[in-house]
């Protein structure tokens, strides 16, 4: 008995596709082998392709997050439905840059980047962290932030390397917050993360001095960010321990809050802000386009000098 099966080309124009084109095949051998039959129809199925204007365009940076667990056909539900082609139709997806298959591989299950690496003839390994931290109950996403940004932090407090403990920390929370609301005009993506979901109070601090503080020491390595020169936002640093509490002291023009309990109400923060993963699964393919940009010592691209891997 055939079916149809169908080789789709997403055409991305300045990385946003808003059309596609396919053919359509009808099939009557093996299913294992349907999918090799549409690689090899790649080329010519291209050029005798038809076109599908979409209504939702969406980005290539989507359609990698989509891919990363398998399920970027949702992207192209419309086309589906048009076409009749059934719940689960077989197919190819094949993305297109500029009128050119500029990405020469071609997909119908999860998207493993080694997969992908060597497909294109580069030559490296690095461990796919949405393999490395997935299982049966799904992201294991706090131990997959601890491992990339806590290790880091852990170390450099443990060996009183508090400036750079406190460097590495805010620009942590620079990264989760990237990965929640984008680079987004307006108010800062570091303080609307942690109003929304950190507790600062106990501290005595707010985020807007937070972030103040935050600028000055990444830039700089002073406290003295524009608008605490300015007086416009109150000086803000931090101790350790000495209090024997989480309790702050102020010391002249500049107000200390306790290091520790600073990760204390982070740790707190990031629990609230995976649980929002639990309580919106869609959130998550928005998690891995952003996700997918950020760089950590524990995913380090291991090149290879030779074909046979040496």
């Amino acid at each position: 008995m055939s079916e149809n099966i169908y080789n789709i080309f997403l055409l991305f124009e300045n990385d946003v596709c808003s059309e596609l084109a396919y053919r359509v095949h009808q099939y009557g051998g093996a299913q294992e082998h349907a999918m090799e039959f549409l690689r090899i129809q790649v080329e010519k199925d291209f050029r005798l392709a038809t076109k599908f204007k979409l209504t939702g365009p969406f980005t290539r940076q989507q359609f990698n997050a989509r891919s990363r667990f398998g399920d970027s056909h949702h992207l192209i539900e419309e086309f589906f439905v048009q076409v009749d082609a059934g719940p689960a139709p077989l197919l190819c997806i094949t993305p297109v840059k500029d009128g050119n298959v500029f990405f020469n591989y071609s997909c119908s299950g999860e998207l493993d980047v080694n997969d992908v690496a060597q497909t294109l003839g580069e030559r490296g390994y690095m461990d796919d962290w949405l393999v490395k931290y997935t299982n049966t109950s799904g992201i294991n996403l706090s131990l997959l932030i601890h491992d990339d940004y806590f290790l880091a932090i852990k170390l450099a407090f443990n060996k009183r390397l508090y400036v750079s403990a406190m460097k590495l920390l805010v620009s942590c929370i620079d990264s989760v917050a990237y990965i929640e609301y984008g680079d987004v005009p307006g108010p800062q993506p570091f303080i609307l993360w942690l109003d929304a979901y950190a507790d600062l109070a106990p501290l005595g601090i707010t985020s807007a001095e937070l972030w103040e503080m935050r600028n000055g020491i990444l830039h700089m390595t002073n406290i003295n960010s524009k608008k605490v020169r300015a007086n416009k936002v109150r000086r803000i640093s931090f101790r350790v321990g000495g209090l024997g509490s989480a309790t702050q002291n102020p010391s002249g023009d500049v107000y200390y809050f306790d290091f520790y309990s600073l990760i204390q109400a982070f740790g707190a923060a990031q629990g609230r802000w995976v649980e929002t993963y639990n309580n919106n699964r869609e959130k998550f393919a928005q998690f891995i386009e952003r996700y997918d940009e950020t760089i950590s010592d524990s995913r380090q691209t291991i090149y290879t000098t030779s074909e046979s891997g040496h």
